[in-house]
């Protein structure tokens, strides 16, 4: 027996040998036996779209959190520690 699961990966650029799993998801197996004839695509297809809710969902974060990476790396470089001489005594 085989089932469907659906990956979600990074790949980095500087090494395309280096793939991290983000996320998977396995689709449900479906029950031979249990479906109804009436119904069984019907369920089939809110199966699929719910997984497919949540992949989304998933892909969606991971791109956020790249993205926030990046503008977090873009504001250190505008805006760099500054070196101090030395150390001033706080005034009162």
């Amino acid at each position: 027996m085989s089932r469907i699961r659906i990956l979600v990966c990074r790949d980095d650029d500087d090494n395309p040998d280096v793939t991290s799993e983000i996320a998977s998801f396995d689709m449900p197996e479906a029950n031979i036996d249990t479906l109804k004839r009436e119904t069984a695509l019907d369920d089939l297809e809110a199966t699929t779209y719910e997984i497919g809710t949540a992949v989304l969902r998933c892909v969606l974060q991971a791109r956020w959190e790249e993205m926030d990476k990046q503008l977090a790396e873009k504001s250190r470089q505008a805006f760099p520690p500054s070196k101090r001489e030395g150390r001033r005594a706080p005034s009162r």
